[in-house]
């Protein structure tokens, strides 16, 4: 596979993954063209059919809104993506700091009461429209441990294949406007892995990889030796599905994306499923408290290694625009374009002699 069918796939596997989470219909939902008084009504309903015992949920609905309102698209994981990717093909040859500040800065704030988006991000957010800078935004964070910059760090993996030493580093960078400690070690382990498999590694490379950015001791290497607990006991990634959700996922508190677990689940779904895209989303969506982020993580990741093939050719034009759901000013940005421009960065920086693996 050629450089650019790594990233492709791994956009495309991350979209899919977004796009498949019971979390993404609420977050389709989001849509400017829907009311707010829709918003009201869901939730207020809700409350007054739980208080009435009675277990059917009313979902998002269109009303007298366009059908497609709610049709799958990517959603989060993937804008915030596309985010760090901007910066990476906008920025110097060698990003830093604040190349990779730089959007948030530039695009982010001037829309931040636009922007959807996770607790950690919003509290990023405050804090910069406060004037703090990196990395007290994401260590002055009352969520820093969220798996928020996770998704971020997937074109960071790209950018660097075949050297997870680099990706992880500036993964760094980038995780720490919005986390600290465990959240930035999982953004680590993630464009660890990437970059392995964007450089034509093994899938057990980079699983190695990944778990090598987890410090011992650390919250989130405790969730990966329970993780891999359960790998080594489940007789199938079905039967994963249910330890995990047992012994790894929280029930305790009411926050699902917690980055000890999710990164952890996320590295034994894809061993478990040896790298199959589809088969791995829907496991990692057999874990519903996770689901806003882990089946956009294994995809991602399997995408990576196996190319677009791996994501259904039905599901590629469903996932190629992006609606700007969570970032407006992204809305239109097409993935295969976005690819595209990755790979010619990569290049160019081979070319002009700028640091490459």
């Amino acid at each position: 596979m050629t450089t650019i069918d790594h990233i492709y796939g791994a956009l495309l596997g991350l979209a899919y993954g977004d796009a498949t989470g019971f979390p993404a219909l609420f977050h389709r939902f989001g849509d400017r063209a829907i009311p707010q008084r829709r918003h009201d009504f869901l939730w207020r309903t809700n409350q007054e059919l739980d208080r009435q015992g009675i277990t059917t949920l009313t979902l998002p609905f269109t009303h007298r809104q366009p059908a497609h309102t709610l049709e799958p698209c990517p959603t989060d994981d993937t804008e915030f993506a596309l985010l760090t990717l901007q910066a990476l093909v906008e920025g110097p040859a060698e990003p830093d700091a604040a190349s990779l500040l730089a959007p948030w800065l530039a695009q982010v704030l001037p829309a931040a009461t636009d922007v959807r988006c996770s607790f950690s991000d919003r509290s990023a957010i405050d804090n910069l429209l406060r004037g703090y800078r990196p990395p007290v935004t994401g260590n002055d964070n009352p969520v820093h441990y969220a798996d928020t910059a996770g998704a971020r760090s997937i074109p960071i993996g790209l950018f660097c294949p075949g050297n997870p030493s680099r990706a992880a580093r500036l993964a760094a960078l980038d995780a720490q406007i919005t986390q600290a400690e465990d959240g930035v070690y999982a953004a680590q382990a993630m464009a660890a892995a990437i970059a392995v498999v964007t450089g034509g590694g093994t899938l057990e490379a980079a699983l190695d990889a990944a778990r090598g950015q987890l410090p011992a001791g650390s919250w989130i290497a405790h969730g990966d030796a329970t993780a891999r607990q359960c790998l080594a006991t489940a007789g199938s990634p079905e039967d994963l599905a249910l330890l995990l959700a047992r012994r790894l996922i929280n029930t305790v508190y009411s926050y699902g994306c917690v980055a000890p677990e999710t990164l952890p689940a996320a590295l034994a779904i894809v061993e478990s499923c040896a790298g199959e895209l589809t088969r791995a989303c829907a496991v990692a969506n057999m874990l519903p408290k996770a689901a806003d982020s882990l089946p956009a993580m294994v995809g991602a990741l399997c995408g990576a290694r196996h190319g677009p093939g791996a994501v259904p050719a039905v599901w590629h034009e469903a996932l190629d625009t992006i609606r700007g759901l969570c970032l407006p000013f992204l809305a239109g940005f097409k993935l295969s374009e976005a690819a595209t421009r990755l790979a010619h960065t990569i290049e160019g920086s081979r070319n002009d002699g700028s640091p490459t693996p």
